[in-house]
């Protein structure tokens, strides 16, 4: 049953704005996909009545009532996970709040959707055990989403810069590492501060042989903080749908340091697909939801990382193989097929 003219499935992100990846990533960018196909399922609006609803890392206070209220009505309720908002390093009273808030939502929720392996163990040892289908991120080979004029002629013209300077006198030769992702967050060190962990390697291997360093990101103030005074090139490009795939194509691999806690166990394969499916190969420390793309990135080995991939036959053959894997299972066609399958389940 649904809505006049509505479908039957209705799909909340944690934010309409495009610009929040976790909402264009779980769910704008499959739902746009299973839409172009004609599934039964939309952008939620709360005038409309649904046989079932999606919450996607949503469970403030609001959309709980909500989905108590819905779930009373007869509406089967479904709850996706794609961070671990139950870690808390620092004892916040406001995280612990939101836990809470989200142990209920859980717990009212019919259906489980986590991201990763690491993320469904984590919600079951939070609300017992109970079946959690697995469906991960689909790599974004176009950033679709609009952006001001003006912000993006600024955009464009930092990357022509940093373009130029990285091709001139010196720095031609540059083996080019780039890191993208949120500066930081709540749950703990992370983000641009990862780059910490292998600063000393960086700068030992940079000795014999010249390396760049761009970081795109959310924070100039977080590059400057830990990145900017490096005894290497670097450059910070603002992270924007406008220059963010070209950004990625100017550079020979992507670093990917993480720093191991509960938060980083649960993250998806994202950053690592996208880098491959863009060309770059990745150096990066292994959590779980990484080991799948060992045998064509280098984990958990930043020196022999460098020394391999500074040729650039070594490059191209892992690129090849991880792009093949990444078209073959991570890209959006096998993600929205299972998020088909899963979402026609919920109207049988």
């Amino acid at each position: 049953m649904s809505g006049a003219g509505g479908a039957a499935i209705g799909w909340r992100p944690v934010s309409d704005d495009p610009a929040v990846a976790s909402a264009r990533i779980r769910c704008l960018n499959p739902l746009a996909e299973l839409e172009r196909r004609g599934a039964p399922v939309e952008l939620y609006r709360s005038s409309r009545t649904y046989t079932a609803v999606v919450y996607s890392k949503r469970y403030d206070a609001g959309t709980l009532r909500d989905a108590e209220r819905r779930k009373a009505a007869g509406t089967r309720i479904v709850f996706d996970l794609c961070d671990n908002h139950f870690y808390n390093p620092n004892g916040s009273r406001r995280l612990a709040a939101a836990a809470e808030r989200l142990r209920a939502m859980l717990r009212l929720a019919d259906d489980l959707v986590a991201s990763t392996d690491a993320m469904a163990d984590v919600i079951r040892a939070e609300v017992g055990e109970r079946p959690v289908a697995v469906i991960g991120d689909a790599v974004e080979e176009l950033v679709a989403q609009r952006e001001r004029w003006d912000i993006r002629y600024d955009r464009r013209r930092h990357l022509a810069f940093a373009e130029a300077r990285m091709g001139s006198g010196k720095h031609t030769n540059a083996l080019r590492l780039i890191w993208f992702g949120a500066h930081g967050g709540p749950y703990g060190a992370g983000g641009i501060a990862d780059l910490r962990r292998i600063r000393d390697v960086v700068l030992q291997f940079h000795r014999h042989q010249p390396v760049w360093l761009t970081v795109i990101s959310n924070s100039q103030w977080s590059y400057y903080r830990w990145v900017r005074w490096w005894r290497v090139p670097t450059t910070y490009l603002a992270w924007s749908p406008t220059t963010f795939i070209e950004g990625l194509g100017l550079h020979h691999i992507a670093v990917i340091p993480v720093s191991p806690t509960p938060f980083t166990r649960c993250k998806s394969n994202n950053r690592v697909a996208t880098a491959l499916a863009h060309g770059l190969a990745v150096i990066a420390d292994a959590i779980p939801s990484y080991e799948e793309f060992r045998p064509f990135t280098v984990l958990d080995d930043w020196e022999r990382g460098l020394a391999r991939y500074a040729d650039a036959r070594a490059r191209v053959d892992d690129v090849e193989k991880g792009r093949a894997h990444v078209r073959a299972r991570w890209t959006i066609g096998p993600i929205a097929d299972q998020w088909q399958r899963f979402l026609e389940g919920l109207l049988r």
